[in-house]
């Protein structure tokens, strides 16, 4: 009984909510999970994203790119938009991930929700695609 109270506190302590997509190719892994962010100085529910990491799990360089396909409320939202092409080249056992205040992480910090509902579209999916790895 103290484990699973322990585990429940951490696990209310910080502000993931637990959902993930998982894309694979050629040693290359993708993952993303959804974080929470919320104004310390509001009781207001907060905004989530999905956070991308990639890890090459090789021995070898890897170049990857993909097309990040967000769809809102079961409707692409930037299908053929070539702003959403992304490209990374990742040394072997390298792994990247995307972080919240850093707005450089183009490709790898999706907007998913609001939920104080003043963004009423709710991201349903994501897709890569055009997954290349060379």
């Amino acid at each position: 009984m103290k484990t699973f109270a322990l585990l429940f506190l951490l696990l209310s302590s910080h502000n993931f909510i637990f959902s993930q997509h998982k894309f694979e190719k050629s040693g290359v892994i993708i993952t993303t999970n959804s974080i929470e962010v919320r104004d310390k100085n509001s009781t207001e529910f907060g905004w989530i994203f999905e956070i991308a990491q990639i890890e090459n799990s090789t021995k070898i360089k890897k170049k990857i790119s993909f097309h990040v396909d967000m769809y809102y409320d079961g409707i692409c939202s930037n299908c053929g938009n070539k702003e959403y092409q992304f490209s990374f080249n990742l040394e072997p056992g390298e792994i990247i991930k995307g972080n919240l205040t850093d707005r450089t992480s183009g490709g790898l910090k999706y907007f998913k929700e609001d939920k104080s509902r003043r963004i009423s579209a709710v991201l349903s999916d994501l897709q890569l695609t055009a997954f290349t790895v060379e």
